[in-house]
């Protein structure tokens, strides 16, 4: 199985629009457009399962291929806007989210295709052999990570937040994570009561000692003076189309 990120920046995206700093001149130049974090897992047999939805263009990249689930990780317009048009599929598509009753948008009062389940903390789903569990993380709205467990290994999908609840991170701790892929939005001189920066993720992903550990959900704000003070961080930033086989 496949797991792939369709973006790993934040809501603005790299190149973001009429920014011309290295990052964003340098994207441009590649043609790359990295768009906001999510991810999916494709299956043995070519189905997926989503994680987030707030790539644009999710009704364009799978049109022809059987969405098992979504798993939203919270209702910013970032991680959600991809519903607006998935939900008007043919198919029926779970879509597993935290008890937020305000959602966002019509969404809730046009559901249409999308059928919403409240996944509560550290429930678990199985579909097709894979088992996912939400794992609380403190954001400014209500947020779950997953941890996905396959046959062959575990995945930790863990964005947005500013901190993780002792509760959680035991959690974490419990698991033998080969990959773990944490919020890491901007630079430790920039203080957010929302996000993680990549000194606090680094040390929450030593605290929690997976076999690999990445950096996602940045901007070119925060990648731009790793570039041009040539530092070199333990867990790196990946960027849009980063794989791994689990």
């Amino acid at each position: 199985m496949k797991f792939e990120f369709l973006g790993t920046a934040d809501t603005g995206g790299i190149p973001l629009h009429q920014c011309h700093c290295e990052m964003c001149e340098a994207a441009r130049q590649k043609g790359v457009s990295n768009r906001s974090t999510s991810a999916y897992l494709e299956l043995d047999d070519g189905s997926v399962i989503l994680f987030d939805a707030g790539y644009d263009l999710l009704c364009d990249r799978f049109n022809t291929t059987r969405i098992r689930a979504v798993f939203l990780t919270h209702f910013h317009a970032d991680h959600c806007l991809g519903l607006i048009r998935l939900r008007k599929s043919v198919d029926t598509i779970a879509c597993y989210i935290p008890d937020d009753t305000e959602g966002f948008g019509d969404l809730f009062v046009h559901k249409d295709s999308i059928d919403y389940q409240v996944m509560q903390p550290f429930e678990a789903k199985e579909i097709e052999g894979v088992k996912i569990v939400a794992v609380p993380l403190l954001h400014s709205k209500l947020t779950h990570g997953y941890v996905i467990f396959t046959c062959k290994g575990v995945v930790a999908y863990l964005t947005d937040c500013a901190s993780i609840s002792s509760e959680s991170l035991a959690y974490l701790k419990a698991q033998k994570i080969d990959h773990l892929f944490l919020d890491a939005a901007y630079t430790p001189w920039f203080a957010s009561n929302k996000h993680l920066n990549w000194e606090s993720a680094g040390e929450y992903i030593e605290s929690i000692n997976p076999k690999n550990g990445y950096l996602i959900h940045a901007s070119c704000k925060t990648l731009l003076p790793l570039h041009v003070k040539k530092i070199r961080l333990k867990y790196p930033y990946i960027e849009q189309g980063f794989a791994v086989e689990v």
